[in-house]
């Protein structure tokens, strides 16, 4: 390669030149991981080999409502860690291209979107329930044989099957695609049968975990209806509403704030006794950061992009201090929760994990500090629940960057139960993000493991002899909690 300031360049043998003429496939990263997985010593197989797959084809395309509906998952709700609902609904699919357990599932359309797979099983989609993907999405049916689907899976979201999916993709800008005739060119290293079911186990695990989480998930929903029974969070708007002048807030002369939903909404939960403002019941922390007073060269650094909106998981990044963002000022403690400021319709509110004790978070978040780590589960359930976001929208301020002020959080109402109520909320509320967060870090595991393997440093041998087993159900006692 060049130095940085001269043109970038990379030498390729002649042999590794095709009809291609574009970059993508000839970064070096790319290459080197490619020829890793070309020099994997057990060998490999080509996706598109006689025998391989049965079918290797794009999803359906379309979408329309109709009486026997097959739900369509697009590219943008597969993640790689499991799926997220359906938007689309078919009124025809081709037998084929109905999803069934072990299809693995690959986005193969868009900028930022290309390469992510995930594993069908009956647990995540049930066969009674048909689903299907759309066109921008790649089914991968294997035969029984030489691959296993989590292992391929695993593979797929690694980072050697991220470089297979960047040397396949083709087009210009907004028009990038990975075509099915790229991927069966794919070279999937082939270790022991025993190997590939070492890594796919954590898959199938992690959707054990997934599926414990979604049953949590209801549980909660259906406790936390009770609480919130008759509240008119989700009533429409119409498009015009009548204010009378002693509802006029001077400080906000937007329509937006007006509008009679959000009105009817802050009405109920005021003259409802069962609410109480947040700043009643929890502390708003203004604790500040300073480089110099701890005396440190990196800082744990957290900011919105952090903050998982599915499981509450925050995560950080190691920042030298000399690079200390002038808006990180904020010092954390295990299970404070974060409320994003910025964008609060966007559902980023996280718990800080205790491992973070002494962490730093940007000033986009407000940092709300509960009196015991169970009460913190509880506050996380209710200011994700939507009278919460619907309230913290009303206050929205600025179109292209809406955002709050800080001190508007201690006023939102949320349900002020009795402490067995909170303590039982927030115990599921933990269970459900224990399990979501267990199911990523299984997801990540398998990923490492694939990336162990070509790399030569899993234990192969310990797998081979039964010595080293991945974790079981019985490894993870929200599980347990989960099956009693």
């Amino acid at each position: 390669m060049g130095s940085p300031n001269s043109p970038q360049y990379v030498w390729v043998p002649p042999d590794q030149v095709d009809e291609r003429l574009d970059t993508r496939p000839f970064k070096p990263w790319v290459i080197e991981r490619v020829q890793r997985c070309h020099s994997f010593k057990s060998g490999t197989v080509r996706l598109g080999d006689p025998g391989v797959c049965s079918l290797l084809s794009r999803g359906a395309g379309g979408g329309q409502e109709s009486e026997n509906n097959v739900a369509v998952l697009k590219a943008k709700e597969i993640t790689g860690y499991g799926f997220a609902k359906p938007e689309l609904f078919l009124s025809d699919c081709p037998a084929a291209k109905l999803l069934r357990p072990d299809d693995v599932v690959l986005t193969s359309s868009g900028i930022g979107t290309i390469g992510r797979a995930d594993l069908i099983d009956d647990i995540s989609l049930p066969p009674e329930s048909p689903h299907t993907v759309d066109n921008h999405v790649t089914i991968i049916r294997l035969k029984r044989g030489q691959l296993r689907p989590g292992y391929l899976a695993a593979f797929l979201n690694s980072a050697y099957g991220k470089a297979w999916s960047e040397w396949g993709t083709t087009g210009s800008t907004r028009l990038l695609e990975l075509p099915p005739s790229m991927v069966r060119a794919f070279a999937i290293p082939r270790p022991d049968i025993k190997v590939q079911e070492h890594i796919a186990g954590q898959l199938r695990l992690a959707e054990r975990c997934r599926a414990a989480a979604s049953r949590e998930h209801e549980k909660l929903g259906t406790e936390l209806a009770t609480l919130y029974e008759g509240c008119p969070y989700d009533a429409l708007s119409s498009l015009t509403t009548i204010v009378a002048p002693a509802e006029i807030d001077d400080s906000r002369l937007d329509t937006w704030y007006h509008q009679r939903h959000f009105i009817t909404l802050t009405e109920w939960l005021r003259r409802n006794p069962a609410f109480v403002e947040l700043g009643k019941v929890a502390s708003l922390s203004s604790d500040r950061w300073s480089p110099g007073a701890h005396g440190q060269s990196t800082f744990r650094y957290i900011e919105i992009s952090n903050v998982d909106s599915m499981t509450g998981h925050v995560s950080h990044s190691e920042v030298p201090v000399e690079n200390a963002p002038s808006r990180a000022r904020k010092l954390l403690r295990g299970f404070d929760v974060l409320a994003s400021t910025v964008r609060p319709n966007r559902g980023a509110v996280g718990l800080v994990p205790d491992s973070l004790d002494g962490a730093v978070a940007t000033t986009g978040f407000a940092v709300v500090r509960a009196v015991s780590k169970t009460d913190a589960f509880f506050l996380l359930a209710v200011l994700r629940h939507p009278a919460s976001t619907a309230q913290l929208m009303r206050c929205n301020t600025g179109s292209a960057y809406p955002a709050i002020e800080e001190s508007v959080l201690p006023q939102i109402w949320i349900p002020g139960a009795k402490p067995g109520t909170r303590k039982s909320l927030g115990a599921r509320e933990l269970r459900r993000t224990t399990l979501l967060q267990t199911a990523v870090d299984l997801v990540d595991q398998a990923k490492a493991d694939v990336e162990a393997l070509i790399e030569g440093t899993l234990d192969v041998q310990a797998i081979l002899a039964g010595t080293l087993k991945p974790p079981t159900a019985d490894d993870i006692p929200e599980l347990a909690e989960d099956d009693a």
